[in-house]
């Protein structure tokens, strides 16, 4: 044991309580002055122990954070980032603070004689905390809503869109789409070095295209799902109403959106431009979709035919005959269209919805994942993605300048 260390034990744990008003004043302003909450002992916990079960630990007994980090985080999206709560203590007439950042919790021990703790202990003291105190936990547990993560499809389906399409640019830069036919032996030997090369070039950049007009309508379809997931009406509607209305064909979920949904601002206007193009990205969409075939869509060359002989009407380059059909089946240019259509789409609904809702969504179309709340059957995006690690810990210790989102 070590004696210059002060002991922590279970007892220490179950007088924590808060301190007065003026103690936290007090802390509040030292760490704005100094940039220091601690000059004795931090300790931290990952996998020791659930930040969840610990929250629900201290807000039943002491009820809703009261760090000055809590207050910093309610008006500045940086801090928000780096800390989810931060309670302040009192222990022995010191103070003790317990925060919580995306990646793991730290205990910190106030000015004074070092503790002598290690995270192991400290989880196991709280495991029997919870236990000592299961009536306030189970209270805290009844305030809180649960949601569940998961990956956002939407989000990753617009990355992987806007990853094809960059790809296909990338191909289309360099790809070589035209060529005389060849005449010299210069020439021939040119096409015998090239032409596997750009075939296969012209095949990637042609799937990625055809990939890009597949997934824009999908994601076009998938905000207007996720509009109806949020705000349906459900008002006097039966139970299955929103599942009925969830299963009509998408020209209908976007004529009655408005009608069905809470949280529009204005009707959208289908004569617009944006829901003009929506409407002509789907039917392109259905053409592809379902296998659709059209001879005049797609004319490469004109022939005439004699008892069974044909006869083209204009010579090509066996390179731009070769290649012609595999560039031309999916062009850059209407997977570049098809994005936009439905990029224009998805801002125009933003646009229609009020204020709230539009801030939110345009969150969560960004989100990398999204949050379903359990009981009010909601989805969220309670976190941005630019998540990082947490404040460095010799900022907290006060061995650090202040950052400048503090000063």
């Amino acid at each position: 044991m070590d004696y210059a260390k002060v002991k922590f034990t279970e007892a220490d744990l179950d007088f924590l309580d808060v301190p007065e008003k003026e103690l936290l004043h007090e802390i509040g302003g030292l760490y704005l002055a100094k940039g220091s909450l601690v000059h004795s002992t931090r300790i931290s916990l990952r996998k020791e122990f659930s930040p969840a079960g610990l929250y629900l630990y201290l807000l039943g007994r002491y009820g809703p954070p009261n760090g000055v980090l809590t207050k910093l985080r309610e008006r500045d999206e940086k801090v928000k980032r780096s800390v989810l709560w931060h309670y302040m203590l009192r222990w022995r007439k010191r103070h003790l603070h317990v925060i919580c950042h995306p990646y793991r919790i730290d205990i910190i021990f106030g000015p004074g004689q070092e503790v002598n703790i290690t995270s192991a202990a400290m989880a196991e003291m709280l495991r029997g905390g919870i236990e000592r105190h299961h009536v306030q936990v189970a209270k805290a547990r009844a305030q809180v809503e649960r949601f569940r993560s998961f990956l956002n499809p939407l989000s990753h389906l617009l990355e992987s869109i806007q990853r094809m399409l960059t790809r296909a640019e990338e191909i289309d830069r360099d790809l070589v789409k035209s060529k005389p036919h060849p005449e010299t032996f210069e020439e021939m030997q040119w096409y015998h070095e090239n032409h596997e090369k750009h075939s296969v070039a012209a095949a990637e950049m042609s799937s990625c295209c055809l990939s890009v007009r597949m997934m824009s309508p999908v994601a076009a379809e998938m905000f207007v799902n996720l509009v109806i997931l949020n705000l349906f009406r459900t008002e006097g509607q039966p139970k299955d109403a929103k599942d009925k209305f969830k299963r009509a064909s998408i020209i209908e979920r976007v004529q009655m959106l408005a009608d069905r949904c809470n949280g529009f601002a204005i009707k959208p206007d289908k004569e617009a431009p944006p829901m003009r193009g929506f409407l002509e990205l789907m039917n392109r969409r259905n053409n592809l979709l379902h296998g659709n075939i059209n001879p005049e869509s797609r004319v490469e060359d004109d022939f005439q035919v004699h008892e069974g002989v044909p006869t083209i009407m204009k010579f090509r380059s066996m390179f731009d005959r070769a290649l012609g059909p595999t560039i031309n089946a999916f062009p850059l240019e209407e997977a570049k269209r098809d994005q936009q259509a439905a990029l224009e789409f998805i801002q125009y609904l933003l646009s229609c919805l009020q204020d709230e809702w539009r801030a939110e969504f345009a969150l969560m179309i960004d989100s990398i994942d999204l949050h379903y709340g359990m009981r009010c059957k909601q989805v969220r995006a309670l976190f941005g993605n630019d998540f990082h690690e947490s404040i460095d810990p010799d900022f907290l210790e006060g061995r650090g300048p202040l950052p400048d989102w503090i000063v």
